[in-house]
């Protein structure tokens, strides 16, 4: 998939839209019931949001779990397979919407 992106952008690494494919492909791996693909892939984006700088942080919060659309009902199965640190940011983004 990375490899994809660079492509297709020219050889530049763009996070947010990186994030929305892995949201995507999240998705998809989700709807399908591939749960050991999705476990991994999920667990890399969570180390993402936990271990990354602030341009990873800020592309995870926004481009994958704000974009996912926590607040929309046929969205929370999805969300309850994250990892601790995706769901303390949906959290995180329920208190400021508040």
């Amino acid at each position: 998939m990375v490899e994809e992106h660079l492509a297709d952008q020219a050889g530049e690494l763009l996070l947010h839209l990186l994030m929305g494919d892995l949201r995507r492909l999240a998705i998809t791996t989700f709807e399908q019931g591939d749960a050991d693909l999705l476990r991994r892939l999920l667990a890399v984006i969570d180390a993402g949001l936990r271990e990354g700088d602030e341009y990873v942080e800020n592309a995870v919060a926004v481009s994958f779990v704000e974009d996912t659309g926590w607040w929309e009902p046929e969205t929370r199965p999805f969300i309850a397979t994250w990892p601790s640190a995706l769901q303390a940011e949906v959290d995180r983004q329920k208190s400021w919407r508040a």
